[in-house]
């Protein structure tokens, strides 16, 4: 699913994505992220997508530099130090708060082609793009994100989680 326009997200649609899209990890890190190292080195997956800065960061602290890191700078809302992904293009894209970009898709796109590891900096807000990473995420690859105040979100990426973020993303308001 491409999108040329940009998707608004409803209200009533909040309490839906606060459940996890894949499997929750609940705890703290390092012990949530070492788990997660674990289920990564045992089925290596094709594609690893870090969403979210403090992820990216304890990914990137325990020895696991991700495909693509999805960062905004903040977390919580928050400025967070700057995050320091090694060896990799920067690429930029606007993403507003409540919001999916139609730029997103092109740009995640050309990430996803990409054979060495991008930091998508988005200018913005960053909490809604682990949708289309797993939309547009080859079979098997790993999106890895953050549920605030329980721990980690490990989705591996199959026809069964494209379909459940297509509806979603159908009830999202274009404009």
């Amino acid at each position: 699913m491409e999108t040329v326009r940009d998707l608004v997200l409803p209200v009533r649609l909040r309490e839906r994505l606060k459940q996890p899209f894949g499997t929750l990890l609940r705890g703290k890190h390092p012990e949530t992220t070492l788990r997660a190292k674990e289920m990564i080195l045992k089925k290596m997956p094709p594609k690893l997508v870090a969403v979210g800065d403090v992820v990216t960061k304890n990914l990137i602290e325990i020895g696991l530099i991700p495909d693509i890191c999805i960062i905004d700078g903040k977390t919580l809302r928050s400025i967070n130090e700057n995050v320091n992904v090694p060896n990799s293009i920067q690429m930029k894209v606007q993403n507003p708060a409540a919001m999916i970009s139609a730029g997103i898709w092109g740009t995640l796109k050309k990430a996803y082609d990409s054979d060495v590891t991008i930091e998508l900096f988005i200018e913005g807000e960053e909490d809604l793009l682990t949708m289309p990473a797993i939309l547009l995420a080859p079979d098997k690859s790993f999106i890895i994100y953050g549920q605030p105040k329980q721990g980690l979100v490990i989705v591996e990426v199959n026809d069964n989680k494209r379909k459940e973020v297509k509806e979603i993303l159908n009830q999202m308001e274009a404009i």
